[in-house]
């Protein structure tokens, strides 16, 4: 969209210059866009969180309900429950491109509150399932429905912020994914004191519990997400005129095709960087994904009993989200992304050590190798998503990086439950 001297007369205490016909100097006064990016924040990082938290608290909660009796229940033997983990990631990694590049064509606000109704009642489901095959059948099917979610709110996002603006905001999902985990251990030790309410097991109360609340929030997105800043009903006119010079100073980034461009789809394919990104994901992946969905059942192997343990898990996460958010506050102060990256890792290595290294017998230090390893895992994990968020210009080919990189990225789940 190209703008005029009359789109651009807004309330910016910038000038507006002509520089030849059909050109202008967009400028705009620096108060103004900090009072936009506040108002940005207020509105859509809520709705962010809530999205991804209730996404990982649902693939996560299997973890919580196998300490509280699940395995017994359904009579679980072997490496039954390794591989009901391992499966969610066979469907989830399956979709996560096709999810991405359909998002500009099916709507923001249509596509994703799908996406969260449809895995909501997976989980509900899941409540009741009464054997191994039919855990598996919602473990298929919860990541099929969640697999599209986080590639689409990283375009999404990428669509409202800069380049520069983004690890702080993206940070934002991981640490709804680490507060998950606080949130989870807590609602786990509250529901699983329903067992035998209504004659369900306690296991049986989280999976409904959270499906419910998933499933609201569902509904409510329906309505409070908009597709882009033109039909944000939180926006007034001239705030909206903002958007539009920010997205004509960087329309190259942002792309302009409005239709499927299979050429840039190709070039995300062929390019190193995204390939590089996703190997780096895929290292990280293995450390988090193994640490978010067994973090439970290791601590329980300290010899605590299973309410405990869902207390223990809290303070792990709550550590966790502190550094992400002073690290991805850093990350965008000085735009850089693997110098923070490369620090965290060794930190992340540091704290698997101590958990490999140490006797189990041991448990403070153990439970301290926890909090070590927290430390790095999400912000390897949000920098490396941010970074090749940041270095694809074109809608089209940041949609098919994006979606590459977590396909790639999340197929760690695979070796890791397996």
């Amino acid at each position: 969209m190209s703008l005029d001297k009359m789109d651009l007369d807004i309330k910016t205490g910038g000038d507006v210059e002509l520089q030849s016909p059909g050109q202008v100097e967009l400028t705009i006064d620096p108060a103004a866009e900090k009072r936009l990016l506040r108002k940005l924040d207020m509105f859509l990082s809520p709705m962010m969180v809530l999205f991804f938290l209730v996404a990982y608290l649902d693939r996560s909660n299997i973890g919580n309900a196998a300490v509280a009796g699940m395995t017994t229940d359904l009579g679980l033997e072997g490496n039954q429950l390794n591989v009901a983990v391992t499966v969610f990631y066979v469907t989830y990694i399956a979709f996560e491109i096709p999810a991405s590049l359909a998002l500009k064509k099916l709507r923001a606000s249509r596509l994703i509150p799908f996406f969260i109704i449809a895995w909501s009642a997976v989980v509900i489901g899941s409540a009741f399932v009464r054997n191994y095959a039919g855990l598996l059948a919602t473990r298929l099917l919860l990541g099929t429905f969640e697999s599209g979610l986080f590639p689409c709110l990283t375009l999404y996002l990428s669509t409202f912020y800069k380049k520069e603006e983004q690890a702080k905001r993206i940070s934002y999902l991981f640490v709804a994914a680490a507060l998950s985990g606080a949130f989870g251990g807590l609602l786990a030790y509250g529901l699983t004191n329903l067992h035998g309410a209504k004659g369900l097991a306690g296991w049986r109360w989280l999976f409904l519990v959270e499906g419910l609340i998933s499933i609201v929030i569902g509904i409510v997105a329906v309505f409070m997400l908009p597709d882009n800043f033109e039909t944000a009903w939180w926006l007034r006119e001239d705030e909206k005129a903002l958007m539009r010079i920010r997205h004509e100073q960087t329309k190259v980034y942002l792309g302009e095709s409005e239709t499927f461009d299979k050429a840039e789809v190709k070039l995300a394919f062929k390019d190193p960087k995204v390939w590089l990104s996703a190997a780096c994901q895929f290292c990280a992946n293995t450390c988090s994904f193994g640490f978010g969905t067994f973090l439970p059942i290791i601590i329980r192997g300290f010899g605590y009993d299973s309410v405990r343990t869902q207390l223990l898990t809290v303070p792990v996460y709550i550590w966790a989200s502190c550094v992400y958010i002073f690290v991805s506050f850093l990350s965008d102060r000085f735009n850089r992304r693997a110098v923070f990256m490369v620090p965290m890792a060794l930190v992340t290595a540091t704290g698997y050590a101590i958990l490999l290294g140490v006797n189990m017998t041991t448990t403070g230090a153990l439970y301290f190798g926890t909090f070590v390893t927290a430390t790095g895992i999400y912000c390897v994990v949000g920098l490396n998503v941010t970074w090749v968020s940041n270095s694809n210009a074109g809608y089209f080919k940041r949609a098919t990086a994006i979606g590459l990189q977590q396909t790639v990225g999340n197929s760690a789940g695979i070796m890791v439950s397996s």
